[in-house]
């Protein structure tokens, strides 16, 4: 192969694997192949050192319940069993999400002491970076409706966690419109086939 077809191909498959809003929709296949199991997860302590050991464990059974991608802000100069400051968010398509979500939120209930932080993450078991990822609750539906044959679609809301699948005739729009009309105005298509 030569050196121009060789860089063509590296070029179109990084942008295969770029992620929502960087390329093209992916294919039911490679989104696959990308997903993590739609089943388990992990709680990671991040801001733990700003807790005593037993709110620290209480956090992170909390957390455990909760779907990825999450994350837990607390204001560090509230009790954390009091503070209306405390705010877990879950369910979004990625932690960096969730997180601004959950620091606005506890910023907004905040009422003494140092500026929120996250105490905890909640992500897929095994969880490793990828190029691609979506919500529990979508890569259980990605799970059961893609393995349908026909046309279809998923459609996500990257700052709201919301996601909406579309079948048959024009799949994305009706995943878009589905999308949109649980609330979220940055809805775009992630996986077409």
């Amino acid at each position: 192969m030569s050196d121009m077809k060789t860089g063509m191909v590296a070029v179109c498959l990084g942008l295969a694997l770029a992620g929502p809003g960087l390329a093209e929709p992916l294919g039911g296949n490679v989104a696959a192949w990308e997903l993590f199991a739609p089943e388990g997860i992990a709680v990671e302590m991040v801001g733990a050192s700003a807790l005593s050991p037993q709110n620290a464990a209480l956090l992170q059974q909390v957390a455990s319940g909760y779907a990825y991608y999450a994350a837990v802000a607390i204001a560090p100069g509230e009790d954390l069993l009091k503070s209306e400051a405390t705010m877990l968010v879950g369910n979004h398509h990625s932690v960096e999400s969730a997180s601004k979500l959950a620091l606005e939120g506890c910023e907004a209930k905040r009422t003494a002491g140092p500026a929120c932080i996250i105490a905890a993450l909640v992500r897929p078991e095994r969880w490793k970076p990828r190029d691609f990822q979506l919500s529990q609750d979508a890569t259980k539906a990605f799970d059961s409706f893609y393995g349908r044959k026909g046309v279809r679609a998923l459609a996500i809301s990257p700052s709201t966690g919301s996601f909406a699948l579309g079948g048959g005739f024009r799949p994305s729009a009706k995943a878009l419109k589905e999308c949109a009309a649980n609330g979220a105005s940055d809805c775009t298509v992630v996986i077409v086939d």
